[in-house]
């Protein structure tokens, strides 16, 4: 009897672990996607986005780092996140040192450029970009890049200074 309880110890910790090392993998958006917290489309407008997932194998989606944060330091987010990604602005369709060209202007056809919304980055590494020249889709940018060069290179032309996920707060999100 000790044997099978052991057994059964032994099976249970070993299927619980197997889901603490692996993280959700990124979701690509499309038209489909809202933001968790607008509702606006998220592909129709420039600038980082963020998704966050949970341990239930669901996310959320958010149409930028802005209102990702927001939805973050709220009091009462669920407990239960298993991941969260933001898009590496420094990779993908311009250089570091250049806005994203679908972040301050239209294409030819007067249609919104979309932005690169693959080389996701675990947020909770990546180095953010606070009080820039460059504004998202809802108000301050947070910019999210994945290194301090590129970070450094982006601040010597835009200006801001670098923060790292853990610095940002409320206060720094309300409008100016």
């Amino acid at each position: 009897m000790r044997r099978f309880f052991l057994i059964l110890i032994i099976v249970f910790l070993a299927s619980c672990s197997k889901d603490a090392g692996t993280k959700p993998i990124p979701v690509e958006f499309n038209r489909g996607h809202a933001c968790h917290v607008c509702g606006m489309i998220i592909v129709d407008f420039t600038g980082s986005k963020a998704q966050v997932h949970y341990k239930n194998k669901k996310y959320d989606s958010f149409c930028s780092t802005l209102d990702m944060f927001l939805f973050y330091l709220q009091p009462d987010r669920p407990g239960n996140i298993a991941a969260i990604y933001v898009n590496d602005m420094g990779k993908g369709l311009h250089p570091p040192s250049e806005p994203s060209p679908d972040i301050t202007k239209r294409g030819a056809a007067g249609e919104i450029k979309s932005p690169p919304h693959s080389h996701w980055i675990d947020a909770e590494k990546a180095f953010y970009i606070y009080g820039g020249d460059i504004m998202g889709s809802m108000g301050e940018a947070l910019v999210p890049l994945s290194d301090t060069k590129d970070a450094e290179v982006y601040i010597k032309k835009h200006g801001g200074r670098i923060i790292r996920f853990n610095d940002v707060t409320m206060d720094m999100l309300k409008p100016k």
